[in-house]
């Protein structure tokens, strides 16, 4: 995908033929359209998902499209089990296409990058318009060919390799589309807008409601994403000539639209065609098991009678001031201030007038959202320590050294945009050049430990949050216990690393069920304070006897556990009864455990930064409401165990349900996602 340029490649000069065997090379691997042009600095993204800058380093831009498939796409409804199928098929074939051929120009002595689907650093439709190969359609971002109609998946190769540029092409769609409102009428989600073009982040598009969309592509139980506006677009066409008349009225005779889209219906042109249909439909399940899908699979047919106007959709955009930020993590979308932008949206016309009179108001700009929490890194190692425990590695791909971290902290791991699951850090802190971490596979959970353990080998870049610390270590300790059981022994690692460091005196007690379920047996071993470990296994009948091992407390003494809840609970239970004090008592949940019945109250939360007050009902958490009032607020876990969305608590009496903060924290501190208010229409002041 990217590489670097060969410092004695021949670098031929000569424009015009660059581009002509740039083009050839590319229609011989398999292209279906090419287009030369430039690569404006206005078309790379400001920031990568790191959050780090992108300061251009190509001007040159080749646009290639792959064609979807006609005859796939005249057998499917366009939101059936075929659909994603489809686009990562074209996918993925542009990433061979463009891998070959970026490859090939640096091998020429020229920088060259393929920008693929899952990583680019450039936006593909405004250098699809650029480079001719289509104009801005109904459907909002897609670009539509006039061969290929929207039926085509993009990628792009910058190089700083000199060549001639193809010219922006205008074949009657903007008119065509103006008058045709067939995408909109068919979309399942309704997230096409039928009304006139707007402004939107300085283009001038039919935008539609990506939230609205995006949402049923990933929810709908009858398929895998959705291409129904392609399905049904007049302009899904195959053939040169078969289709020339309509092509001719089209770009012609743009008040033809509604009765070319009239034709187009009473073909029964974007209906199922039974005989086309060649795939069984096959769904993904959680274990990598391709099966039969459980509900109905979706197959559509026209809506010929629907009559869709602009004035009857509620439709939201979230231009810059609302987007989220770029790196792959959790963020609320306020679909009210969505909706209310979108109506906000400005004609063209109005757009130029304002502008040409010098106000900038309406301008969208994206705002300041400060330093990244994530962190890009690469799996080092993937080692199977047990059949469900395995050990990863992550080190950064260019091998500089990871943010300094402290014993007790985790990681968030983007497993994938569904699956952020955060994991306590075992390595040492004092090794800058690796994180590492221990995963339990739990064929019973969510889903994240299992997806993890399928996908995550050695070389896989990924995305993780920089260390948080809700588990610190009492350096100054007289003496400490680290009690780990299961997996839960993974903190207690890094807690022996820096207490060794230090010279504190402790003990590290692993309690498993057996040797076959002990993961970190070999690293323990090789430790330089392999000494202080004390393995208790269940069925060796070396099980641990906790009152004896932490005895009566003397001065200074501090315990920390994590593992199985019940295990937890023994240790925690152990050290009350031989005179621990609270603040030296310490665990870390890894789930919450089961709570009896609790009834919730309404409640009011009172923000002491802005002032307002916000309702609280009794079926919603106060990290609801924040989001639903646009009040960013960060959210991970949602059951109280990992601390993100703690915050200072002002006054008001709490109803403390999270399993993070110690007694003397909840005295001024509250973990939004779980607490509550104590008494019925209470109030909390929080600092916000």
């Amino acid at each position: 995908q990217d590489g670097t340029a060969n410092p004695s490649g021949p670098r031929p000069s000569d424009a015009q033929s660059n581009a002509d065997l740039i083009k050839a090379t590319a229609y011989w691997l398999g292209a279906d359209a090419v287009g030369l042009s430039a690569a404006p600095d206005w078309v790379w993204y400001s920031h990568d998902a790191t959050g780090a800058p992108i300061t251009p380093p190509h001007g040159q831009a080749i646009s290639i499209i792959i064609d979807q498939g006609y005859e796939t796409m005249s057998g499917a409804s366009g939101d059936d089990w075929i659909s994603v199928a489809q686009s990562m098929r074209a996918y993925l074939r542009f990433s061979l296409i463009g891998g070959v051929l970026a490859k090939h120009i640096r091998a020429l002595g020229y920088g060259a990058k393929a920008h693929t689907a899952t990583d680019g650093d450039v936006l593909q439709p405004p250098l699809l318009l650029l480079s001719g190969l289509g104009e801005v359609s109904r459907i909002g971002e897609v670009i539509l060919n006039p061969f290929l109609g929207p039926r085509l998946k993009s990628g792009v190769i910058t190089t700083d390799m000199p060549i001639t540029h193809d010219l922006p092409i205008d074949f009657g769609l903007q008119r065509f589309c103006e008058a045709c409102n067939k995408c909109a009428r068919e979309c399942p989600s309704g997230a096409i807008t039928a009304g006139p073009k707007k402004m939107f982040n300085g283009y001038e598009i039919w935008k539609s409601d990506s939230q609205r969309c995006a949402t049923y592509r990933l929810t709908t139980e009858g398929g895998s994403m959705c291409g129904r506006c392609m399905k049904t677009c007049p302009w899904n066409l195959e053939g040169l000539f078969a289709e020339a008349p309509f092509r001719w009225a089209a770009m012609n005779l743009p008040s033809a639209a509604p009765l070319l889209a009239w034709a187009d219906d009473a073909a029964g042109r974007g209906s199922l065609n039974p005989v086309k249909k060649w795939w069984w439909d096959i769904e993904l399940n959680e274990d990598g098991a391709y099966r039969t899908p459980k509900a109905p699979v979706n197959a559509r047919s026209l809506q010929r009678g629907l009559k869709i106007r602009a004035e009857d959709q509620t439709l939201a955009v979230y231009p810059a001031p609302l987007t989220p930020p770029p790196w792959p993590y959790p963020y609320p979308m306020d679909r009210e201030a969505g909706i209310a932008a979108f109506r906000a949206l400005l004609s063209p016309e109005e757009h130029r007038a304002r502008t040409a009179a010098g106000d900038t108001s309406h301008l969208h700009r994206t705002p300041d959202h400060g330093n990244s929490p994530v962190i890009r890194v690469e799996v080092a190692t993937a080692q199977k320590m047990t059949q469900s425990v395995t050990k990863y590695e992550f080190r950064t791909p260019d091998g500089t050294p990871l943010p300094d971290w402290a014993a007790g902290a985790h990681i968030d791991v983007v497993v994938t945009p569904e699956f952020i699951r955060q994991y306590s850090m075992s390595g040492n802190p004092a090794d800058p050049s690796l994180y590492q971490i221990g995963v339990l596979r739990e064929d019973t959970g969510r889903g994240g430990s299992r997806m993890m353990h399928r996908i995550f080998t050695p070389g896989r870049r990924v995305f993780i949050s920089k260390p948080i610390n809700h588990f610190p270590l009492a350096e100054d300790a007289s003496f400490t216990f680290l009690m780990g059981g299961g997996i839960g022994v993974t903190p207690m690692i890094a807690f022996a690393h820096r207490l060794h460091a230090l010279g504190r005196a402790f003990a590290l007690h692993y309690s498993v069920g057996s040797r076959a379920e002990a993961g970190y047996l070999a690293d323990l071993a090789a430790a330089p304070w392999a000494d202080r470990v004390h393995l208790h296994i269940s069925n060796e009948n070396t099980r641990a006897d906790l009152a004896a091992l932490l005895g009566r407390y003397a001065p200074g003494q501090h315990v920390y556990t994590c593992g199985p809840d019940r295990y937890m609970q023994a240790v925690i239970d152990a050290a009350t009864t031989g005179g621990f004090p609270d603040e030296n008592r310490h665990l870390e949940y890894f789930s919450a455990p089961a709570q009896p019945e609790r009834e919730n109250h309404p409640f009011s939360l009172h923000l002491a930064r802005s002032g307002r007050t916000l309702a609280v009902p009794a079926d919603q958490s106060a990290t609801d409401v924040l989001t639903a009032h646009g009040i960013a607020i960060d959210v991970k876990c949602a059951d109280g165990i990992c601390g993100v969305c703690k915050c200072t608590l002002l006054s008001g009496t709490a109803d403390h349900r999270d399993f993070v903060l110690s007694n003397a924290q909840r005295s001024d501190t509250i973990i939004l996602c779980q607490s509550r208010a104590r008494d019925p229409d209470g109030i909390l002041t929080i600092d916000l």
